[in-house]
């Protein structure tokens, strides 16, 4: 039972080298061919694939200066931004209005760049295109090219299309963290692009704030007045008691008790009203400085860097595919033609048509 057993498995095994590796063995040249003409249109359409870099900036949002909140506490200290003033600012940056202020101060060379396709099936079509227009004689110039493309506002719209597709927006409210991210063709143009948000974000951030901080000014100067008045009055008081019982300014003792404690009482009163008024106007001058200097409350944690190397590209994955493709197409061919001609191979073909066991084969020579 088990040599009957092994001389099956032998036979299974010579049958499917009889069917499929004999055909191939004689036919290889067929491989051969298939593989070099694969392997040229690979490394031709691998030419029109470039590689994407990707560059990134990390922000940080703080709290916009809130009047109330900081008279309070008595500090204009910066603090993060809450979730929902985080993501605003996402929407903004997100929003169709942002991209038209960004396009307008975008430089020639990153809007040429925005003009490629990014994604690898548009690279490869815009190449072939490219190439037939080169064969035929059609190349047009690029003056002719952009005459003929239509109307302005197309234009901006296909670069609008391109930065929704280019930049990434990440945001983490928690932390009070966004990240942009921008991927071109170019090394040296993504940080551009990075920074062409950077600088719109922080412009609009600016004169957002520029409109509301003579406000918060206003506000914080009336607190200081009202502060100064119960200032004024504590002192008056002060003043008045101790002309009455002709104490004088420099002396804090008396030998009367009752005097004392209505000394003592009044000195307080005028020692909590400076200390308030002297906090206010505190406040209010970091408030004026605060106008003078730098409002912006978005601050760059990582600026955006040339990327070293390349973030993603598809040139060797086209190769392996394309490779393997040409081979298996090849091989394909040999065995279905080899099929359809029917010849015998193995004694299984016979057996398969006849219906009869074999009792005997005669070697070849």
């Amino acid at each position: 039972m088990e040599e009957k057993k092994e001389t099956t498995k032998k036979l299974d095994v010579s049958f499917y080298v009889a069917k499929f590796g004999i055909p191939l063995l004689e036919n290889k040249w067929i491989i051969i061919v298939f593989f070099v003409a694969g392997l040229l249109i690979t490394l031709l359409l691998s030419s029109f694939i470039k590689p994407q870099f990707i560059s990134e900036a990390a922000l940080q949002v703080e709290e916009p200066f809130n009047e109330a909140a900081s008279i309070r506490q008595g500090t204009m200290s910066p603090r993060k931004a809450s979730g929902a003033y985080v993501l605003a600012v996402e929407e903004k940056l997100k929003s169709k209005s942002f991209a038209k202020e960004v396009l307008k101060i975008l430089p020639d060379d990153v809007k040429k760049d925005l003009e490629l396709p990014l994604d690898l099936r548009s690279q490869i079509v815009a190449g072939l295109q490219n190439l037939a227009k080169t064969i035929l004689g059609r190349n047009k110039k690029p003056e002719e090219d952009k005459a003929l493309s239509g109307s302005t506002t197309d234009e901006d719209s296909r670069y609008l299309q391109e930065l929704e597709k280019r930049v990434g927006i990440r945001v983490n409210s928690g932390i009070a963290m966004i990240w942009i991210t921008a991927a071109t063709l170019e090394k040296n143009l993504a940080p551009i692009l990075v920074k062409s948000y950077l600088d719109v974000l922080l412009a609009l951030n600016l004169e957002q704030n520029k409109e509301g901080v003579q406000g918060k000014i206003k506000f914080s100067m009336e607190q200081r007045n009202s502060a100064r008045q119960a200032l004024d009055k504590a002192e008056q008081e002060l003043v008045k008691f101790r002309n009455h019982y002709q104490i004088p300014a420099d002396l804090r003792m008396t030998p009367d008790t009752e005097i004392q404690s209505q000394l003592d009482n009044l000195f307080g009163n005028y020692e909590m009203a400076k200390e308030h008024y002297d906090r206010l106007d505190r406040i209010f001058l970091e408030a004026k400085v605060r106008e003078a200097g730098v409002l912006v409350n978005i601050q760059i944690l990582s600026a955006p860097m040339i990327p070293l190397r390349p973030s993603k590209s598809a040139k060797q994955k086209v190769l392996l595919v394309g490779i393997v493709m040409s081979l298996a197409v090849g091989v394909a061919i040999i065995l279905i033609f080899d099929f359809l001609r029917g010849p015998i191979r193995h004694e299984k073909d016979i057996t398969d048509v006849v219906h009869l066991p074999i009792y005997g084969s005669i070697p070849s020579l």
